[in-house]
C-alpha cells in the first residue's frame, strides 16, 4: 500500500502534541512512552520528507538503523532486519522510525493499563478503558485502509487494487466506487491543492481517532454502570440523624 509522508506528518505532530500536553499537566504521565515513541516517528517523518533538520540527522538516523540490524543479523534474525529495511523504504523512513511507529500503540496499551491501576475501581476503568483503545483503534485502522488505499488509487488507478490478492473484496468494491472518484479528483488538482488535501486528510485521521475514543469511553462507561456517577454523588444531600433525649 501506498503511504503519504504529509498527512503522517500531520496525524503524528497533533498527536506527539497532545500527549505532551497531558504528560506536562500530570493528567496521564504513563503516556510517556508513547509520546517519546511518536516524536522520534515524527523527526524520522520529517527528517526524511522535508529536509529540515540537515544531513546531520539523517546520518546519524542511518547509523542507528545500521547498528540496529547489524545487531539482529549477528542475532541470527536477518529475516526481521530485511523486513524492518523494506517496510522503511516503502514509508520513505528509517528502521529506526518504524520501530517506533510500530512501538506507539503497545505503549499506549501500557498508558491505558496504568490508568485502570491508578483508577480506585479497577474492574469498572478495565471495561473503559477496553471499550475506548478498542473502538480508537478499530476505526484508525479502517482510517488507515481507505488512506492509503485513496492514495494507491491516485498513484496508480483502481484497476491495479481490483485486480491485487492483497485486497479483500470490501474494500476492492470501495476502490471502484467513492474512493475511485475521490482520487480521480484529487490527481486533477494543482500540487498546493494536493498538499492541502494531504493536510487535511491527516486533521481528519485524528478527529476521527479522537471522536472514536470518546465514544468508546462513553460506553464503556454505561457498562461499568459509572455514567453520571459523578453527578448523582455530587447531588447527594445528606439527612442528620435526631440523637435520643433522656428525661
Amino acid at each position: 500500500m501506498c503511504s503519504d509522508p504529509i498527512s503522517g506528518i500531520v496525524q503524528t505532530g497533533i498527536f506527539c502534541a497532545r500527549n505532551t500536553g497531558k504528560i506536562a499537566t500530570g493528567k496521564d504521565t504513563g503516556r510517556l512512552g508513547a509520546t517519546g515513541a511518536q516524536l522520534v516517528s515524527l523527526t524520522d517523518k520529517v527528517s526524511h520528507n522535508a529536509s529540515i533538520f540537515g544531513e546531520k540527522v539523517l546520518k546519524t538516523i542511518d547509523g542507528a538503523d545500521g547498528f540496529i540490524c547489524d545487531t539482529l543479523k549477528n542475532m541470527g534474525k536477518e529475516e526481521i532486519a530485511d523486513t524492518l529495511k523494506a517496510t522503511a523504504k516503502a514509508s520513505n523512513g528509517s528502521v529506526v522510525g518504524t520501530i517506533a511507529s510500530k512501538a506507539v500503540n503497545p505503549l499506549l496499551v501500557a498508558a491505558a493499563g496504568i490508568r485502570v491501576l491508578k483508577d480506585d475501581d479497577h474492574y469498572a476503568a478495565l471495561i473503559e478503558e477496553t471499550s475506548a483503545m478498542g473502538m480508537m483503534f478499530g476505526a484508525e485502522k479502517l482510517m488507515k485502509t481507505a488512506k492509503n488505499t485513496f492514495f494507491d488509487i491516485a498513484e496508480n488507478g483502481a484497476k491495479e487494487i481490483t485486480e491485487s490478492k492483497g485486497f479483500t473484496q470490501g474494500i476492492k468494491n470501495l476502490a471502484t466506487t467513492g474512493l475511485n472518484k475521490a482520487a480521480k479528483w484529487f490527481s486533477g488538482l494543482s500540487k498546493g491543492g494536493q498538499m492541502a488535501t494531504k493536510v487535511g486528510i491527516g486533521l481528519l485521521f485524528v478527529a476521527g481517532s479522537i471522536t472514536a475514543y470518546n465514544a468508546g469511553k462513553a460506553i464503556g462507561k454505561k457498562l461499568s454502570g459509572r455514567d453520571g456517577v459523578e453527578n448523582t454523588t455530587k447531588n447527594t444531600v445528606e439527612v442528620p440523624v435526631k440523637g435520643t433525649t433522656q428525661g
